[in-house]
């Protein structure tokens, strides 16, 4: 499993590019959580490496790898400012998002953060998973009845993957953003430290960061 290690401005270049495809590409925020759990469950894995674009949230992973990572890289990892800039840019160019969460207070909290920092986002709808009971025919009709630019999805981990494994071709959608469900918080810097040390332990954190150090910028 390889991660990407691109600056804010240089993933944001594919995200204008995912924009303009015929084709729903993927954007995930992944977590040292999320990277340990990978190593405990194989279709975890396999979606993680079958997305478009990974977001890293921690500036642990970066540490943990001893990759080559500027002293800019670590400060956008620690103000999240790709979810910023994404969310910014959404707003600017009136592009049109809806929601996915686990259930509704969920969600409810998803559109006030959005209220609150990024106002001027076009929300087209919401849906909690935990109304389909299992049947995700109703959802998926619904998201592209709206037709929205943006999927942005809170559901938790491993679930939200389960759910883009089992859907991706049925979505009418340009951009998943698999935003993660802790989007405004941040684990403790010891916290995320032990889950570091728990991968180099097994020998496992230089082998995901294998894409990292992108020098020259996307092609």
């Amino acid at each position: 499993m390889a991660l990407d290690n691109y600056t804010v401005q240089e993933a944001m270049r594919h995200v204008e590019g995912f924009l303009g495809n015929d084709m729903m590409n993927t954007v995930e925020t992944i977590s040292m959580d999320t990277l340990v759990r990978a190593q405990e469950d194989e279709e975890l894995k396999e979606c993680i490496k079958s997305l478009d674009l990974t977001v890293v949230s921690d500036k642990e992973i970066l540490k943990a790898a001893e990759a080559e990572t500027s002293p800019q890289r670590i400060q956008e990892t620690v103000d999240n400012l790709f979810q910023r800039e994404f969310l910014k840019r959404a707003a600017r160019n009136n592009r049109t998002v809806y929601l996915l969460g686990d259930d509704s207070l969920q969600l409810d909290a998803l559109q006030g953060f959005l209220r609150e920092n990024y106002s001027r986002v076009k929300v087209v709808g919401s849906y909690a998973l935990a109304d389909c009971l299992g049947d995700y025919d109703k959802v998926i009709n619904e998201i592209n009845i709206a037709e929205p630019d943006v999927l942005v999805s809170v559901v938790s981990t491993p679930e939200q993957e389960y759910f883009l494994k089992a859907n991706k071709e049925k979505l009418n959608v340009k951009i998943w953003y698999g935003l993660g469900k802790d989007y405004t918080s941040k684990k403790g810097v010891s916290e995320v430290a032990g889950f570091a040390k728990k991968l180099i332990q097994k020998g496992m954190m230089h082998s995901m960061l294998a894409r990292y150090n992108k020098k020259d910028g996307p092609a």
